[in-house]
């Protein structure tokens, strides 16, 4: 996580972009260890007087509305795919074809039914 007091003190220029590399390259932040897989948070704590372009995974909802305020485009990076066991997909996947040929088998049943009625 960033706040917004420590982006302005570093002296972005007006209209560049503040994503994880450029904030590697000036220093603010020096992943290391697990923090190294940590995606960038942006907080509201501080101003900024500048419109930058940011790309993050994620922003607080003070820094949103802050950016906002201050015309800076905001990018919301994708997260990274949750990994489900292949056999797990496997079986949910019959699962809901089961399910879907034991709701299409009602429905049929309940057809006849009513045309005897």
């Amino acid at each position: 996580p960033l706040n917004l007091k420590d982006i302005e003190a570093s002296g972005f220029q007006e209209g560049a972009e503040v994503s994880l590399a450029s904030l590697k390259k000036k220093g603010l932040i020096n992943p290391s260890g697990r923090e190294r897989r940590l995606p960038l948070k942006i907080l509201g704590d501080g101003e900024l007087s500048v419109k930058l372009n940011f790309k993050a995974r994620a922003f607080s909802a003070s820094a949103k509305e802050k950016l906002e305020a201050a015309g800076c485009s905001l990018t919301v990076l994708p997260g990274r795919k949750k990994w489900v066991k292949p056999s797990v997909a496997k079986n949910l996947a019959r699962a809901e074809e089961y399910f879907a040929k034991k709701r299409a088998a009602a429905a049929a049943d309940s057809s006849i039914e009513t045309s005897f009625a």
